[in-house]
């Protein structure tokens, strides 16, 4: 009994997001027996039972836990869909061509009035 509350507090310290790597290997470990697989189904199953009501509200707690990880993925993709700066448009290359422009433009008027 012992083991199987054990087994449910990691479970909902995964949904939440609050577990660390050994706990999550250990959950794994677990989720390899059939007892472990048990009580994940009856965990899933309860979480299930509670996003939606009798009158098929979402409750706001588990609303905002579903909206805290909704943002998290999007925070995250976000990030991966930024594009970079084209090498033009950095201002180091800005830089570099101005300075070549000036000297070019020097060495033409030196050439010129030699």
């Amino acid at each position: 009994m012992d083991k199987e509350i054990h087994i449910r507090n990691l479970v909902y310290k995964y949904i939440s997001n609050q577990c660390d790597g050994h706990e999550q290997d250990e959950l794994l470990r677990h989720l390899q027996t059939p007892a472990g697989k048990w009580v994940f189904d009856e965990v899933m199953t309860s979480e299930a039972g509670k996003i939606f009501t009798k009158s098929e509200e979402i409750e706001p707690a588990v609303s905002n836990r579903l909206l805290g990880r909704l943002r998290q993925s999007m925070v995250a993709e976000e990030a991966l869909q930024e594009q970079p700066l084209p090498f033009y448009r950095k201002s180091s290359f800005i830089q570099i061509i101005t300075a070549t422009s000036v000297l070019l433009a020097a060495l033409a008027v030196y050439w010129l009035f030699k």
